[in-house]
Parts: C-alpha cells; structure tokens; sequence
C-alpha cells in the first residue's frame, strides 16, 4: 500500500495522533445500548465493516513499525503530505544533525562560529524545498501542476491532443528552484561568503541535504510498502 494514500485513510495529523488512535478510533469504538432499542439502517450503513476495521488497525501497526525504524523519513513524509508542524520540525533537526556531522571541511571552515545556525538553515531550507507539493498555487509550475503541456506541433498533426512532459519541470509540476535564496539566507550570517565560493562548496552541500530527504523518505515508504505487503 502506497503511505501516502494510507495516511489518507487514518486521518489524523501527527504520528503521535495515529499510534494513540483517539481523534479516527473514535468513529470505531462501540457503546453498549442499555435502552436496547433497535438500531436503524443508517446507523448500520454508517457502522465500519469487519474488513475496513483490520485494514486500519494494520496500517496503524504498519506505520508504528516505520516510526520506529524510519522516524526521520516518517517525519519527512508527514511535513510533505499532511502539512504537520510538529513533524515538520523534527524532520528539521534529523537533517540538522545529518548537515552538521556530514559538512564538508571548507564549509565548516567558512560557517566559523556561525556553524549551527548555518547547519539549521540548511536544514530548514532543505526540508522546505522536499514538502513542496503541486497542489499548492504557490509551488505549481506554469503547466498548473499537471506536469504536462500540449503539444501544439503533434497535436496539429495528428487532429487531436497530443501532451507531452512540462519541459519547464520535467513532469513534477513544481516551480524549478535555484539556490540564490539559500545563498542569499546564508549570507546573513557569513558577510564574506562569495558566490564562488558558495558554488564550489555550499551549494553541493545544499544539494546532498535535499537528497538525503528523499533517501529518507523513500525509505520508510519501502519498508512500509514492505510491511503492508506481507500482510496481505
């Protein structure tokens, strides 16, 4: 099962809120009816089956297991689909801590002083660029998120409409990004910091921060694909 659509079916907005279950169990939960009185058709339409009761519980214990083993992609996943602050700011401090043990020589050399709170804009700015998602106006690329443009010379050609992938975004949907605005954050805290520098250095390690977010995201999806998948 793909996490994202899993994570569609629990409803609730943080990993904390899935594993205690009380917002979504509460649609699950039976009341015993001292009245005894006769339970009408829409509230047994309205009553979950047998099946969509397991096919929940498994999820839960599916996504207890990647917390557990993948917590920081967990985190990464959860800021990306379902906007959570909470795990927005704990995927943060995973790649914070990733950024300053895994920093370059020159780079801790330029940062100085300024080295932890560099390591923290990184991250933060790292973080930002992986919870981009094309269904928010702000982020869509020109082909309105879709990833796809018409093809006006084949589709004229062939008398119907022909698509091809949004040349502009390579089929993500998202607006291309460029490393002037972390170069430009950057900046603040080092004054000396030049743009060849930063293109030599910084910029490569901007660049392996946002990778490792997909690492680590991509891992919990598989190993939560995994999980669900032997459960079947």
């Amino acid at each position: 099962m793909n996490i994202e659509h899993a994570l569609s079916l629990c409803g609730p907005k943080s990993a904390s809120a899935m594993f205690t279950c009380r917002e979504s169990m509460s649609s699950y939960d039976y009341h015993a009816r001292d009245d005894r009185r006769p339970v009408s058709q829409a509230q047994r339409e309205r009553a979950p089956s047998s099946a969509a009761k397991s096919r929940y519980n498994d999820i839960l214990l599916a996504l207890g297991v990647v917390q557990s083993r993948e917590a920081l992609g967990l985190s990464l996943i959860l800021a990306r689909y379902d906007k959570d602050p909470k795990e927005r700011n704990k995927a943060i401090e995973g790649i914070a801590r990733f950024a300053f043990k895994q920093a370059p020589v020159l780079v801790g050399k330029a940062a100085g002083r300024q080295m932890a709170h560099c390591m923290v804009l990184l991250a933060k700015m790292a973080v930002e660029q992986y919870c981009r998602t094309a269904d928010d106006a702000q982020y869509r690329c020109r082909c309105n998120g879709r990833g796809k443009i018409t093809d006006l010379a084949a589709s004229k050609a062939a008398g119907e409409t022909i698509e091809k992938v949004c040349p502009r975004c390579g089929g993500s949907g998202l607006k291309p990004l460029t490393s002037a605005a972390v170069y430009k954050v950057i900046k603040t805290l080092i004054p000396d910091l030049t743009q060849r520098t930063w293109s030599r250095n910084w910029k490569v390690f901007y660049d392996s921060l946002v990778t490792r977010c997909h690492q680590e995201a991509g891992a919990a999806e598989q190993l939560f694909s995994v999980i669900t998948s032997s459960e079947k």
